[in-house]
């Protein structure tokens, strides 16, 4: 099956699953250009989106599955597409600009040669859920926000602000500059989560899944921290690391209020 050449261009990207789309669809100025729509996919979120893209004009269009499966080239679409203009990073100032008015103080998440587009996007989730002002990763050797990640996130890449530079220790340089404390994720060399003062503008440092924080980025850190493990394994996942530390610095907030969800 053949994708049109519009489809196919460099500056257009497919985001896809239903979270995404509708997240992009509730954007005041939606950037979605176009929404498809596998033939027989039905159900209260199709009828959702697709009465949402007609009141913003949005064309829909119904496509078979095989289509849209060679257009995004994964078949974990459920069934629904949407074509947009191609991923834009935030600056570094957006972040800085980006407090959570609920929180007493910044929180900015730097990453450092995440590979996983899988745990790039769970991170962007948990950063989003839990107040931070943005995430930060490397031009090179990192994974970039891509369609999967996107997905992975839920739709909040599409909401967090998102920056990308290409060198991350004068980056850190520049964040104490502002008044930012830095602390890198440590598997084993690093102080109890539970025992260190998150309270003040931070900066969390996460390294890569395989070989944790480069050594010149962990020179930078002005602490280290480890999260304590009652079994004998290596280490947790960076995913699960980001959300675990993340949550005991969104407890030791300031100001914040708790939400009854029920």
């Amino acid at each position: 099956m053949t994708i049109p050449f519009a489809e196919r261009k460099q500056n257009m990207e497919a985001v896809y699953g239903i979270n995404p789309v509708k997240v992009l669809l509730a954007q005041e100025a939606s950037p979605l250009k176009k929404i498809m729509i596998a033939d027989g996919r039905s159900g209260a979120s199709v009828k959702e989106i697709v009465d949402g893209a007609r009141q913003k004009k949005i064309p829909v269009e119904w496509k078979e599955r095989q289509y849209l499966d060679e257009l995004t080239g994964r078949t974990d679409h459920q069934g629904i597409v949407g074509l947009r203009d191609s991923f834009t990073y935030a600056d570094l100032d957006d972040l800085l600009k980006n407090r959570n008015p609920h929180l007493s103080h910044d929180l900015i998440l730097i990453l450092d040669s995440i590979l996983d587009p899988q745990n790039l996007g769970a991170i962007i989730r948990s950063a989003h859920c839990l107040g931070a002002n943005g995430v930060i990763i490397p031009t090179d050797r990192a994974a970039s926000v891509t369609p999967a990640v996107i997905k992975a996130s839920a739709g909040s890449a599409l909401q967090l602000p998102v920056a990308r530079v290409t060198n991350l220790s004068q980056t850190i340089d520049y964040l104490k500059d502002k008044g930012f404390w830095i602390y890198g994720a440590d598997a084993h060399g690093g102080k109890n989560i539970r025992e260190q003062n998150f309270n003040g503008p931070v900066v969390l440092v996460l390294g890569s899944e395989a070989k944790g924080l480069r050594q010149l980025v962990k020179k930078k850190c002005d602490f280290l921290v480890t999260i304590p493990m009652a079994g004998s394994f290596d280490s947790y996942n960076v995913a699960v690391a980001a959300g675990i530390i993340q949550y005991e610095i969104f407890l030791q907030r300031k100001g914040y209020e708790v939400q009854d969800q029920a």
